[in-house]
């Protein structure tokens, strides 16, 4: 090998190993998981943290919400005779947030319970269903707030339930009552890149530099 290629091939090296690459990770932040559920209504809020700028780029962010709740419904009978009859319920869950940007993009949950079939029912007769258990988990769009998303300190997530209980059948005579439990929590993952400190060159590296001038220095001699 010439000593110019020699010389061009070590530069090379040494370039390669002080050279900055960009790295993708991730970060996640999370409150209120696993979900512990309390009796309703509820009316919980969480925080979240922000996107720290001093980590790297934020290129994206992907935030998950989930609710979770628990009934058991009682049908009884009032009536002196014979009434049949079936019930449902549902629980609304509201989400909200302070972050102006945020807030337009979450939408509200429903939680759905029934007791099944219509079934005969004999005066004074009770039922009791359950425990009944539904969830549900919403992954917004968050590409359009990704700089609100950055900055220091937390955001905050509310979430809180309206529960009804409709009977169906039983010509009003069948009383309907149940007894709630439900939860919330979220999760958010930013998506960012970072540049990695320049290497120090290894000592081969350097090695073959000097090698390399050194060569060149003794082939001059030779050719004066």
């Amino acid at each position: 090998m010439s000593i110019k290629k020699l010389i061009a091939a070590a530069v090379a090296v040494v370039a390669a190993a002080g050279s900055q690459a960009a790295t993708t990770t991730t970060v996640t932040y999370q409150y209120g998981l696993p979900i512990v559920q309390t009796t309703t209504e509820i009316n919980q809020t969480g925080l979240l943290s922000l996107f720290d700028p001093s980590l790297g780029t934020l290129t994206g962010a992907s935030l998950t919400y989930f609710s979770a709740g628990t009934t058991t419904i009682t049908l009884t009978n009032t009536a002196a005779q014979n009434q049949t009859a079936r019930a449902t319920s549902a629980m609304d869950v509201l989400w909200t947030s302070s972050l102006a940007t945020l807030d337009p993009l979450l939408d509200d949950q429903q939680l759905l319970y029934t007791t099944g079939s219509a079934l005969t029912y004999t005066p004074g007769q009770s039922r009791t269903f359950g425990p009944l258990n539904d969830a549900a988990n919403t992954s917004p769009d968050l590409s359009s707030i990704l700089a609100s998303l950055t900055g220091v300190g937390t955001f905050p997530l509310k979430c809180e339930t309206l529960t009804s209980i409709t009977a169906v059948g039983g010509g009003g005579n069948v009383r309907a009552t149940q007894d709630t439990v439900a939860g919330c929590g979220a999760q958010i993952t930013y998506t960012y890149t970072i540049a990695d400190t320049p290497t120090v060159p290894e000592p081969s590296s350097l090695a073959l530099v000097g090698l390399a001038l050194v060569g060149a220095g003794f082939a001059a001699r030779r050719k004066s």
